[in-house]
């Protein structure tokens, strides 16, 4: 198999929006019964003549091996996360559980760059 890069392709993103991370707690809220973490990242784009907003939901959780039904219940308590911020259960929203270290590495990545970004456009007063 052989591999080339492609000619650049210029993207209409508007905006790049990371939300503050929402703990999921297993029992009481108390930092040793923390279950899993939602990210919420938005990405605005065109459509046409039409600003979209494409919303992802991330699930971060603490063990690898949850079963069908636990990871059923993160995506019913990620969407309730939505319903209280009022996003739309549509073609714009997907959720995905983060269930592997190197998503997850690359995940902390992303978020961290943002961060930094934010820091450098971020004007002082």
């Amino acid at each position: 198999m052989s591999l080339s890069l492609g000619n650049a392709i210029a993207v209409s993103t508007n905006i790049i929006k990371s939300n503050p991370a929402v703990p999921v707690y297993k029992g009481e809220e108390n930092p040793n019964n923390l279950y899993a973490v939602i990210y919420h990242i938005e990405i605005g784009y065109n459509e046409g003549q039409t600003q979209k907003t494409k919303q992802y939901i991330i699930i971060d959780y603490k063990e690898f091996d949850l079963s069908i039904d636990a990871k059923n219940e993160l995506i019913k308590v990620a969407k309730q996360y939505c319903e209280s911020k009022g996003i739309n259960d549509d073609e714009q929203l997907e959720i995905a559980l983060l269930d592997n270290e190197e998503a997850e590495n690359f995940l902390e990545k992303v978020f961290n760059n943002m961060k930094v970004i934010r820091g450098l456009i971020t004007k002082k007063d």
